[in-house]
Formats: C-alpha cells, sequence, structure tokens
C-alpha cells in the first residue's frame, strides 16, 4: 500500500494548505484506490475526518452499485485505460458518514507523483441543485396537466356549452316567426331580446377561450414594419373612420421589430377602435408614434422602444387606469348595437407582456387619453443563428 500524504511533513504542508482553500472538495486515491489526501472540503461534504479516511479505499464513500464495481472499474481502467469517468466527469451518487446518499458532481483526473500513478478527484454537493430541479420538473408536470385541463375546458365550453345557447337561440327565433301573428310588440322585443342575450354570451365564450390561450400559445415572430400594419388597419376600418369622422395621425415613420404580426395588430386596432369609440368630438384624431431612448454622454441607452397611441376623446378617471385591463370590465354604458364584451385590453395587456413588454395610460377627462406600451425585441432565428 502506498504511504498517505502526512500532512506533518514540511513539505507537504503548504500543498495541504492550499488544498484546504479549495471550496470543492478534494481527495486523492493511488491506483489500489487508497485514500491520500482529503480537503477540508471533502470534510464538510462526507462529514468524514481526514484521519478517519486516510489509508482507507476510496468506496467508503460511495454506496452501492459504486461501492461494489469500483475495484473492478479501477483494475479494469488500468488494464484498458477505457475512460467512463476519468477526464470526463458525471453525476453520481456519494454516501455520507451517517449513510446519508446524496447526489455530487464528479470529476476524476489522473496524474504522476515521483513516477507513482494517483487519481484525483473534485466533488460538488449538488443537492440544493438536484432538488430545484425536481421541483421545476414537477412544476412542469403541472403546467402541462393544467394546460391539459384548460385545452379540455376549451373543448366543453366550445361545444357542450354553446351547442345549448345556439339552440336556445334557433328556438327563439323558431317562435317569433311561428307565433309571430300571436305576439305582441312587447312580446316580440323580448324574444329579440332573448336571440341577442344568446349571441351575447356565444361571443363572451369566445373570447374567455381565446384569452385562456393568449398565454400559451407560441408567438409566430419575424421582421415586422410596424407603418405596415397601421396601414392595413387604416384600411379595414376606411368606413368606420370616415363614419366617425376620424383620422390617424402618425408624427413620424414607425421602426421595425420582430414580433407576431396578427398578436401586435390586434394590440392596434384594439386602441384605434377604443380611441374612436369613446370619442365626442367632432373632429376625432388618433395619433400613434414612438418615444425612442435618449443618448447619453457615452451610448445609446439599451431600452425597449415605447409606442404610444393618443385620442381626443371623452378621457378616463385616474380611479379606473387599472380597471381598464380587467376582463369583461366596461367602464361605459353602451348601445346594445355597439357594446363590447369588455376584454379588448385585456387582450392588449397580455399580448404585450407575451412580448415582454408592458403597458400603462395617461388621461385627463374631456381632453384625451393616451396609451404607452413597450415591445421588448426578439431575435429571430437567423439573427440567433449568426
Amino acid at each position: 500500500m502506498a504511504n498517505a500524504v502526512d500532512l506533518n511533513d514540511a513539505k507537504s504542508l503548504p500543498v495541504q494548505i492550499v488544498l484546504d482553500t479549495m471550496l470543492d472538495g478534494l481527495i486523492t486515491i493511488d491506483k489500489h484506490g487508497t485514500i491520500q489526501t482529503f480537503n477540508l472540503a471533502a470534510v464538510r461534504i462526507f462529514q468524514y475526518l481526514p484521519e478517519e479516511v486516510i489509508g482507507k479505499n476510496v468506496k467508503i464513500l460511495m454506496p452501492d452499485p459504486y461501492h461494489s464495481e469500483h475495484d473492478q472499474y479501477l483494475k479494469n481502467y488500468l488494464t484498458s485505460h477505457e475512460k467512463k469517468v476519468i477526464g470526463i466527469g458525471r453525476q453520481v451518487s456519494a454516501q455520507k458518514k451517517d449513510g446519508t446518499v446524496f447526489p455530487i458532481e464528479l470529476g476524476v483526473n489522473e496524474m504522476e507523483v515521483s513516477g507513482t500513478k494517483m487519481f484525483v478527484g473534485t466533488i460538488r454537493d449538488i443537492s440544493e441543485r438536484v432538488i430545484a430541479d425536481e421541483a421545476k420538473h414537477s412544476y412542469l408536470e403541472q403546467l402541462q396537466r393544467s394546460n391539459q385541463e384548460l385545452d379540455d375546458f376549451a373543448y366543453i365550453a366550445s361545444h357542450d356549452l354553446k351547442e345549448p345557447l345556439r339552440g336556445l337561440s334557433n328556438n327563439a327565433l323558431f317562435l317569433e316567426e311561428d307565433y309571430a301573428d300571436q305576439l305582441d310588440e312587447s312580446g316580440k322585443k323580448r324574444i329579440q331580446r332573448m336571440r341577442f342575450l344568446c349571441d351575447r354570451m356565444e361571443k363572451l365564450v369566445d373570447d374567455l377561450l381565446y384569452f385562456s390561450r393568449l398565454g400559451r400559445q407560441d408567438l409566430a415572430i419575424q421582421n415586422t414594419d410596424i407603418n405596415i400594419i397601421i396601414k392595413d388597419i387604416e384600411i379595414m376600418m376606411e368606413t368606420t373612420l370616415i363614419q366617425n369622422n376620424a383620422r390617424i395621425i402618425i408624427p413620424k415613420a414607425l421602426p421595425n421589430i420582430i414580433c407576431d404580426v396578427p398578436r401586435i395588430t390586434e394590440v392596434f386596432r384594439n386602441l384605434i377602435t377604443n380611441a374612436v369609440k369613446y370619442n365626442d368630438k367632432p373632429n376625432k384624431t388618433v395619433e400613434i408614434g414612438i418615444i425612442t431612448p435618449q443618448k447619453t454622454a457615452s451610448k445609446l441607452e439599451k431600452h425597449p422602444i415605447t409606442f404610444y397611441v393618443k385620442d381626443n376623446g371623452i378621457g378616463i378617471e385616474n380611479i379606473f387606469f387599472e380597471d381598464v385591463f380587467r376582463i369583461f370590465k366596461r367602464l361605459n354604458d353602451e348601445e346594445d348595437n355597439i357594446k363590447g364584451t369588455g376584454v379588448g385590453l385585456t387582450f392588449v395587456k397580455k399580448i404585450i407582456e407575451r412580448h415582454n413588454g408592458k403597458i400603462w395610460l395617461e388621461s385627463e377627462l374631456g381632453v384625451g387619453t393616451t396609451f404607452y406600451f413597450t415591445l421588448q425585441q426578439f431575435r429571430t432565428k437567423e439573427q440567433t443563428s449568426e
């Protein structure tokens, strides 16, 4: 058996002092697997004192199957030089003095000291990391189950829940048509109201389903010219803009950004629609622009681009600044023919958050409202591979 390192030896003492300053456990063994050195970090990890392990086989620190297989592995390596751990490193199980088995990250390298083959092992206790990984894995499994439950709910809502609504609406229509001569104006209005409420309920269900999916579907990001998005919305809303004597103003060209085009289109369309809808001025304006990062003395500050959509409409009271983003929350009484479901700004907020941005507003009653929002820059696959 090779002699263990004498910690009292004057020549070996400086080396041992260096070893004891290491944060990771460090153990050296000879070709027979006998422990030669055992630093303070190894003492902390394994709870053995150096004198309890030096001169003993390193498998004392191993649970089965590593304990039983170690000697044979060492013999096989010395004969064939086939590496399974040496120079590679991997996660294995270790065993403390009290018998506790725990995970470690083990790195083993070969060295030669005064013509004698030695092996040095570095050990890192990764118990906390493994626990965190297991918790993360458990959370992801729970999230996957939750998403599946949401998908199941979507199926039930889109089929089982909407089916009776359609049946109720159709029966109201049949009643209105088949018994028209037996119904007075009040009865006809009640049936029409019933059909309206059925249609509205179906729309609410659709909006709720869309909202539930917004946070789970992947973004289809691409390089996008925001000017083209606004132009397309302007064409789509041409009749509404003309009927309401409204116009869209863009003080300066808007930038290109990496984003999900359909969803960002929905953001601008919702904000523009609201700017026109909640406006009592004879000449309605919707201004769309950006606030660019300010230059400092040394460099351009790296902040996300801030967009704004500003109107000259009726304004919003400060106490309602948070309420406007709540699902199904409407602040104004509206006629049935223009009444929304109260989800537009909820969708807007969700989409912006999916783009790692945020949204807020400033408003003055009777003067108008400005919505501000940031969109964090993404990278396309092509940019990522560069």
